[in-house]
């Protein structure tokens, strides 16, 4: 699968959350060149799941391991399909939670168990995103994934275009890759590195 495509998936997990996502308010986060210049986006040896090499003789037409390591993922993750809002419980999940809302606080807003579904959503439909395309994550990946994602479509007001629209994304985009550096470490270097290419910092 090209890192170009991205499957029209909508996890249940992400489906649930949709349900019950109605604000524009996009969230501050401390990825940037201050808040994540001291900090690794990649897991200590042993601390993360290895990514699966890609197989010379596999089909890659064959998306079945992928979706089969999209299911594994969310069992590790432990994200409700239930339609309950989303909290966290793994130790990286805790971690994300609590410097995203001390960042958030820190900048004057009130932080809420909504930001909080929302925060873990857009984290876990970038893992999503990194799974279903083989863990190739790039800028043409990011630029795909925010132009066919709903939690964006719900979040950013249709009629922004060109220059405006790129600045609703780009808080939008940093949440997620902030948050994606804890929740699939393996892909992290790699979400920020597409994140600073396109909208640079």
């Amino acid at each position: 699968m090209s890192s170009r495509t991205r499957p029209l998936v909508l996890s249940l997990t992400l489906a649930a959350v949709l349900l019950g996502t109605t604000a524009c308010i996009p969230l501050p986060s401390p990825l940037g060149p201050d808040g994540a210049a001291g900090r690794p986006t990649s897991a200590p040896d042993g601390a993360q799941s290895p990514v699966p090499e890609e197989s010379t003789t596999a089909d890659p037409d064959d998306v079945s391991d992928v979706f089969a390591e999209r299911e594994e993922y969310f069992r590790e993750q432990q994200l409700p399909m239930d339609g309950s809002p989303l909290v966290a419980v793994t130790p990286a999940q805790k971690e994300f939670i609590a410097e995203q809302r001390a960042y958030v606080e820190q900048q004057g807003s009130a932080w809420t168990s909504a930001d909080e579904s929302l925060a873990l959503a857009l984290a876990g439909d970038a893992c999503e995103t990194a799974i279903l395309n083989r863990h190739q994550v790039d800028a043409s990946t990011m630029n795909t994934h925010v132009a066919t994602s709903p939690l964006f479509a719900r979040l950013i007001p249709s009629d922004l275009q060109g220059a405006a629209r790129t600045q609703a994304e780009k808080p939008i985009a940093s949440v997620m890759v902030f948050g994606a550096t804890f929740m699939c470490p393996a892909d992290g270097d790699a979400w920020v590195a597409a994140y600073r290419e396109v909208y640079g910092g």
